[in-house]
């Protein structure tokens, strides 16, 4: 057997091999595909794309393993050029013939592989077309199976729905009539206590009102006091003599007293004080201004927040002021009989401290007038501090008094003095006699102790009879002398 037969069954069965390789290939995943098909058919979509992903995947080892054919066989070519090489000096003519015969070998090889493969491919798409057809059948009984649960399952839920709106309906009913039942009964409890409070308020309000009533007619009457200037007057009057009555005495001031001799003018009230010669009294005039009017529009322009108002009504009533100021001063300041200032009393706290914020008011009235504003409080403080001095003043009238008296209470202690040493010296005396009749007596005791005869007892016992007579008699004249000394 020769080199070139060789060469040419290798060639042959190299390409037989390559070709049962790719058929049995193929077939394996054929059957792989079919067995796939046969248990996979309820998942028909996804099985086609897995069917045309394994033919594309199978066409493309085909073509490789052509390819890988087509290599293996250049490289036997390759291989047996070579060999041929190295013949070539003993048969350039065989090697010739082998090309040739190789050629035709590998076309022949080519045109079987190019009509397997062609063959193939047309199994391969009556395969696919019948599981196409398969799967759409497959697919429009799933449909058709798949529609008539959905009806089924739509009917039993349309039925499942009725009856829990059923019963839901029937829950919300009886829910209602309880909580309409309870709504009820708590609106009803709830207006009965509404309608009993509002009862209550009702009649604290109406008692209020006549509270209020009672009020407004007693603001009524007192805006008509106010009104009238007489009763204006009155007013503070009434009001500054109960400050005096409560802190002075009535013969410490006097009421619409004529301070000035000769003059008809009576001041409202003027407070007795201690003359400069001491023949009589000097007053200090007290005299009650209310002037309401310029103070209550004052009071709305401010109550308004209307400042130029207030300017206008702040400057009336420094206007006021000032006139009734001139006025006091020109009735009732006359020194010596009054004091060098008078006091302009004002009923309110609050006209008082309108009049003290008015800038440079108080130091004019002062200073131009001799006249000072006080209110209910300032008039209360000046009356305790003129109290005060009164009672001071007393204090120095009687101190000559209190010193005379206390003269004649040393004299008459320096006497009590020297009677009382002599009585002191008689005691002593009279004490120094009774230690010596005591010293006497133990020693006639130690005699009479020492006589044994009965005799001698009887004449001792006359004796002391006689000693006790002469220490009465002593005792008595001591007693003679002491009184002596203290007449």
């Amino acid at each position: 057997m020769t080199t070139d037969t060789l060469l040419l069954i290798l060639t042959g069965l190299c390409a037989f091999l390559a070709a049962a390789v790719v058929w049995l290939v193929l077939e394996m995943r054929l059957l792989k595909i079919q067995t796939s098909e046969n248990l996979r058919r309820d998942e028909q979509d996804e099985m086609i794309e897995a069917i045309l992903t394994g033919v594309r995947s199978e066409r493309q080892e085909v073509q490789q393993a052509v390819l890988n054919v087509e290599r293996g066989v250049s490289q036997t070519l390759a291989g047996l050029t070579g060999y041929l090489t190295e013949q070539q000096n003993r048969s350039a003519a065989e090697v010739r013939t082998l090309n040739e015969t190789a050629r035709q070998s590998l076309a022949e090889t080519r045109e079987v592989m190019n009509r397997q493969l062609l063959e193939l491919q047309g199994l391969v798409d009556a395969r696919f077309a019948k599981i196409i057809e398969t799967n759409a059948s497959a697919s429009e009984a799933l449909g058709a199976k798949l529609e008539s649960k959905f009806s089924e399952i739509r009917t039993s839920v349309d039925a499942n729905l009725e009856k829990v709106r059923a019963g839901n309906e029937a829950r919300l009913e009886e829910m209602r009539a309880t909580v309409q039942e309870k709504l009820d009964r708590t609106l009803s409890e709830r207006l009965t206590a509404s309608f009993r409070t509002v009862d209550e308020k009702l009649g604290l309000v109406q008692t209020g009102l006549g509270e209020m009533r009672t009020m407004a007619e007693s603001v009524r009457d007192l805006k008509g006091i106010l009104a009238n200037v007489k009763t204006r007057g009155t007013f503070g009057e009434t009001q500054l003599a109960a400050i005096l009555a409560n802190i002075l005495t009535p013969a410490q001031y006097g009421a619409q007293v004529r301070v000035v001799p000769g003059s008809r003018e009576a001041v409202d009230f003027a407070v007795r004080m201690p003359g400069a010669s001491g023949d009589g009294p000097c007053w200090l005039p007290m005299d009650s201004k209310f002037p309401v009017e310029d103070y209550a529009r004052l009071l709305d322009a401010e109550s308004r927040a209307d400042a130029a108002a207030a300017a206008q009504a702040r400057v009336a009533l420094e206007r006021a002021v000032l006139v009734q100021a001139k006025s006091i001063h020109d009735k009732y300041v006359r020194p010596p009989y009054t004091t060098e200032f008078a006091v302009m009393y004002l009923p309110s706290e609050g006209l008082y401290a309108e009049v003290i914020r008015i800038p440079g008011l108080f130091e004019k009235l002062q200073r131009d007038w001799r006249i000072t504003p006080a209110g209910p409080t300032v008039v209360s403080a000046l009356v305790n501090s003129l109290q005060m001095g009164f009672v001071t003043l007393a204090l120095q009238e009687r101190s000559s008094d209190v010193w005379k008296v206390l003269g004649e209470v040393k004299g008459e202690f320096l006497q009590f003095a020297e009677g009382f040493a002599k009585v002191q010296k008689k005691f002593s005396e009279a004490q120094s006699s009774l230690d010596a009749m005591k010293t006497r007596q133990n020693v006639m005791q130690k005699k009479m102790s020492s006589i044994e005869a009965a005799g001698l007892l009887e004449e001792d016992g006359q004796e002391e009879t006689g000693a006790a007579d002469k220490l009465s008699q002593g005792v008595r004249g001591s007693n003679a002398s002491v009184a002596a000394g203290l007449n």
